[in-house]
């Protein structure tokens, strides 16, 4: 049967301050001793019981060493990191955004000190760089690898002084006005934990660490982002770094660099919600445009295309085609039960053509399961045993058994073999069925557009009987497959429809998620419960920059958004005039914008320059939520700007 999933959306994100490790990184000693204490009796009070055998140590004491080692020199893997906001080379417009990196380690930022002492504060923070604070493309940081003896650092156990580290070089006139105060690094990182409706974490993964930035990438240019790493950079009982001995301006500070990326913020219509904004939503379904004749037009508007066409007996023609991907819903046959495709060829009289549609389907599975040799051959076996014991109850039946032969006695046709049976599960939601079947021709789907379809339940039944004809050559093999039965394509029927998305969506934004309705959802809010949402059969992209979605009964709303953890953070666009940043908070029961509630953004030193001053509006927001105290998490939840989602219909024009 085929294999149905839903998208695990976290309806919950919990913001958290900070995620300690049990034990800090560095070297640790267990004393061990055996002893032996005697036991007082219950019945005896402590001050009247005398121990007959003094307490005594067995053995010689012996200790244990032990090491816990944290990330500190390594650059982070693909594994370690569960997002980047701005995605690494996206062009849209993120002007307003603070970036961001999440982590798949959810204790990593504080598994070292800033200042060997304070283990509240994150020992990472995350800097960007304008592409116009260099003078040239020379004064540009860029990470660069040396041995670890080069760098001057003490040695913990486990590290050789060869070892790699990243590092890059800023000249301090550049990295001081960039860099976030000691005592703004408590709000420059936080942990989300993503939960159930019942409020449980959701397994797996549902812990993540974010360090924010504090600066706004360059409008109109690029932007450079580091995690670098300040372990024991920050003096302690001060704000004070330390830059080591570089007082002068174009003295290089060196910084261990864990991850950077670059991203330009260059074209609002780049971003995600602009992309899908504007795709083209008309026609909504897989067909050509009319062709101005009506006899034609009828065809077009079922997605049928006209396609050369060579005969058997060498002649060329022109006829109809139409693949899987149907604009409507077609009703399946009881059974198709074909020895050749052109047992499925169909003459259309009206046009004088012929429509080799569901030949071209029963061919296709017959070609895709030979060239799989294994599964033909396991198929073949099968279907034999399967025809010798239907053949000996057929005689049993009839009573034309014959004594002297040894027949088996009958039983129930033995399960189809795994790999067959995965094969065609494969198959029913056209995983190895190629492209140009699917879509013949591009006008079908042009660039940045989506087009929602019905799967032809006709043609799926073709292609499945096409793939389940493997040893079968004659007419009575065929007529013993239709009295058994047992055939792929003649399983129940299921209406599935989906959609193909052709955008730079797919390709920017790898781990899109979608949800589909049966029903039309209004608005462009989330839908807040799971009423009408439909089963994935299938979701993979077809290629870099096409999506294939099927779902399990008849979609009419599509949500295509990002996960939760990718949510981001960043202020509110520039109004009045002239125009300044302002940021609206939020409700902290609902998350929702409270109308009316903003406050201004402080800089460190000017609003072009992009630098907020976390020190200072932090105590802001505390002041304006009426908060006691003010910790990242609460900071995080009055930031974000949340996941961006764009809402598609069947029944409108425009999503």
């Amino acid at each position: 049967m085929i294999r149905r999933f839903r998208n695990e959306i976290a309806p919950k994100v919990e913001f958290i301050q900070h995620h300690q490790p049990p034990l800090d990184s560095g070297k640790y000693r267990v004393d061990l001793v055996q002893r032996i204490k005697p036991v007082r009796p219950v019945e005896i009070p402590e001050d009247k019981w005398t121990p007959k055998v003094p307490t005594q140590d067995l053995g010689t004491p012996s200790s244990l060493t032990f090491v816990v080692a944290g990330e500190r020199f390594s650059a982070l893997s693909p594994q370690q990191i569960a997002g980047l906001f701005p995605a690494e080379g996206s062009l849209g417009d993120h002007s307003n955004v603070l970036p961001h990196i999440t982590l798949t380690r959810s204790t990593l930022p504080w598994e070292r000190s800033p200042d060997n002492d304070n283990h509240e504060l994150p020992w990472l923070a995350l800097l960007l760089f304008h592409d116009q604070d260099f003078d040239s493309k020379e004064d540009r940081p860029e990470p660069r690898v040396m041995k670890l003896s080069e760098l001057g650092a003490a040695l913990e156990p486990g590290q050789d002084p060869n070892d790699p580290v990243t590092v890059i070089e800023v000249k301090r006139r550049l990295l001081e006005p960039v860099l976030p105060r000691k005592s703004e690094l408590g709000f420059l990182a936080h942990v989300r934990q993503l939960k159930d409706t019942n409020n449980n974490p959701l397994p797996g993964e549902s812990t993540l660490a974010t360090v924010l930035c504090n600066r706004l990438p360059q409008a109109g240019g690029t932007s450079t982002a580091y995690l670098v790493s300040v372990e024991g950079r920050y003096l302690q009982g001060g704000e004070g770094f330390d830059f080591q001995n570089a007082p002068n301006d174009d003295d290089l500070i060196r910084l261990v660099c864990l991850k950077s990326w670059r991203f330009t913020c260059f074209d609002p219509k780049q971003s995600f919600t602009a992309l899908l904004t504007n795709v083209d939503h008309e026609p909504g379904t897989l067909r050509l445009p009319g062709s101005g004749n009506a006899e034609a037009d009828r065809y077009l508007a079922m997605g049928y295309l006209p396609l050369p066409h060579a005969l058997r007996q060498g002649d060329r023609t022109v006829s109809w085609y139409h693949g899987p991907l149907s604009p409507g819903d077609v009703p399946a046959p009881e059974q198709v039960t074909a020895l050749s495709a052109d047992e499925l060829l169909r003459y259309e009289a009206r046009t004088g053509m012929f429509d080799v549609s569901y030949a071209a389907a029963w061919e296709l599975g017959r070609m895709l399961t030979l060239q799989n040799q294994a599964v033909a051959l396991a198929l073949y076996q099968w279907k034999r045993a399967g025809g010798i014991a239907q053949r000996s109850l057929e005689q049993r039946r009839a009573g034309r058994t014959l004594s002297r032969l040894p027949f088996r006695s009958a039983r129930t046709q033995a399960p189809m073999p795994a790999s067959v049976e995965a094969w065609f599960d494969d198959l029913r939601v056209l995983r190895g069925v190629p492209f140009d079947y699917l879509v013949p021709d591009e006008r079908l789907l042009p660039v940045e557009s989506l087009r929602f379809f019905h799967l032809d339940r006709r043609w799926m039944k073709c292609l499945l009987d096409g793939a389940s004809s493997i040893g079968r050559a004659t007419e009575g093999e065929r007529r013993r497959e239709m009295r058994s039965g047992f055939t792929p394509a003649s399983e129940p029927d299921l209406l599935v429809t989906g959609f193909l998305l052709r955008s730079a969506v797919v390709s920017g934004w790898p781990e899109l998620i979608v949800d589909g309705y049966n029903v039309v959802v209004p608005g462009n809010d989330f839908h807040p419960s799971d009423a009408g949402v439909l089963d994935l059969l299938r979701m993979e992209r077809l290629s870099d920059n096409v999506l294939l979605c099927l779902f399990e009964g008849d979609v009419k709303t599509v949500d295509i958004h990002l996960k939760p953890e990718k949510m981001h953070f960043g202020v509110d666009a520039p109004t009045g005039t002239p125009p300044t940043f302002h940021k609206t908070l939020r409700d902290p029961a609902t998350g929702e914008e409270i109308e009316g509630s903003t406050i201004a953004i402080p800089w460190t030193r000017d609003q072009e320059h992009g630098v907020i001053d976390v020190a200072e509006l932090a105590p802001k927001v505390q002041v304006s939520m009426r908060r006691s105290t003010m910790t990242s998490a609460p900071f995080a939840l009055q930031m974000i700007e949340g996941v961006q989602k764009v809402r598609f219909t069947q029944k409108a024009s425009s999503p």
